[in-house]
């Protein structure tokens, strides 16, 4: 099982639609709307998977991405994105995420992502 899921966007329409997707599920879930709260998630450790919203204007995802995957226990890392946007998705893939997909594919696969 997959330690604590983190949720990385701005967005509060994404944020309601995973949430309760995490809640049908029964897993914990935090959203991270800003720099500080990504830190504090980072330094208090048991993090499994990252889910990071590209669009996402208060936390740089792709900057995070190195710090995640050079940590002890590297969570996995999710992104999504615009599928017009093909260089921001080319860039997180660069950045280390292991998986990188269109919104839409996000929206299909939200219940298995937080599962």
């Amino acid at each position: 099982m997959v330690g604590r899921i983190l949720f990385v966007s701005d967005d509060v329409m994404f944020w309601a639609r995973v949430q309760a997707a995490a809640k049908a599920a029964s897993r914990e879930i935090a959203r991270i709307d800003g720099e500080a709260a990504m830190s504090e998630a980072y330094r208090g450790g048991g993090v499994g998977r990252v889910i990071a919203d590209l669009g996402s204007r208060s936390v740089d995802v792709l900057a995070w991405a190195a710090r995640w995957k050079s940590a002890p226990e590297a969570p996995e890392l999710i992104a999504f994105g615009s599928h017009v946007d093909e260089a921001a998705l080319a860039r997180a893939r660069e950045a280390g995420f292991d998986q990188v997909m269109p919104n839409s594919r996000f929206h299909r696969t939200v219940a298995e992502l937080v599962a």
